[in-house]
């Protein structure tokens, strides 16, 4: 992840400001500015996510810039560079990928890390509010060799963003489950789909059935009180 943190912005700036300021750097990713929530003005800080490395170095030539009649700092954002991983212990089939572009959806996160091994599951993780994608998933694979290849995918880009990954072997958390809407979109990485759409067809199923004794039962009370009534 290519990222500078900018400090000393005029509280009246704009994202389209620091945008402009910093374009001529490279391809901009993402610009964050976190505001005050009352009046919606900006903190005077924020993040700007570059493409690639040679960007940083541009922007960082930008320090002491004035914007707006203020000089703003520009460092070169902590964790930025990729950590190294440790080594996953035997039983781990899992891992974990941060920085993940928001626009992908499981297929294609399944597919960047199919070279390294069979992918049994992709769990991607969402906001419970905007029940948008949040930019990190879980992967699951058939056996511990495959996590050893994914975890060398460490630092390298997919779909054009600089990912992070490390072995997870802690289940997730219950706010990392699918939400509603996405797991009707999920397909040939998610073994929990496949659980729920078969539970759903078995449960469609039982449904019927009980439907059908019912209607039977309806039917069979029905013609009893036909004949009773002949009978009198």
């Amino acid at each position: 992840m290519y990222q500078v943190f900018i400090s000393g912005l005029p509280y009246t700036a704009s994202e389209n400001d620091v945008q402009a300021l910093f374009e001529d750097c490279g391809e901009i990713l993402s610009i964050k500015l976190p505001r005050y929530q009352d009046s919606n003005r900006l903190l005077g800080y924020g993040h700007i996510t570059f493409n690639d490395s040679d960007a940083i170095q541009k922007a960082l030539a930008l320090n002491g810039s004035q914007l707006g009649g203020r000089y703003i700092d520009v460092k070169e954002a902590k964790g930025t560079q990729p950590q190294k991983t440790g080594v996953p212990p035997p039983e781990c089939l899992t891992i974990f990928v941060k920085n993940l572009s928001y626009d992908l959806n499981a297929d294609q996160i399944g597919d960047s890390f199919r070279p390294c091994g069979k992918v049994a599951n992709v769990r991607m993780v969402y906001n419970t509010v905007t029940k948008n994608f949040k930019g990190f998933a879980y992967i699951d694979f058939e056996d511990h060799q495959s996590v050893i290849k994914a975890l060398q995918m460490n630092g390298k880009k997919v779909h054009g963003r600089q990912v992070q990954v490390d072995f997870d072997v802690k289940n997730p958390k219950a706010g990392y489950r699918y939400q509603p809407k996405q797991i009707e979109q999920q397909s040939k990485y998610n073994k929990e789909y496949q659980e729920i759409q078969k539970k759903k067809i078995k449960k469609e199923k039982v449904v019927q059935k009980v439907k059908k004794i019912k209607n039977f039962a309806e039917t069979q009370k029905q013609i009893s009180a036909q004949r009773n009534k002949q009978q009198i």
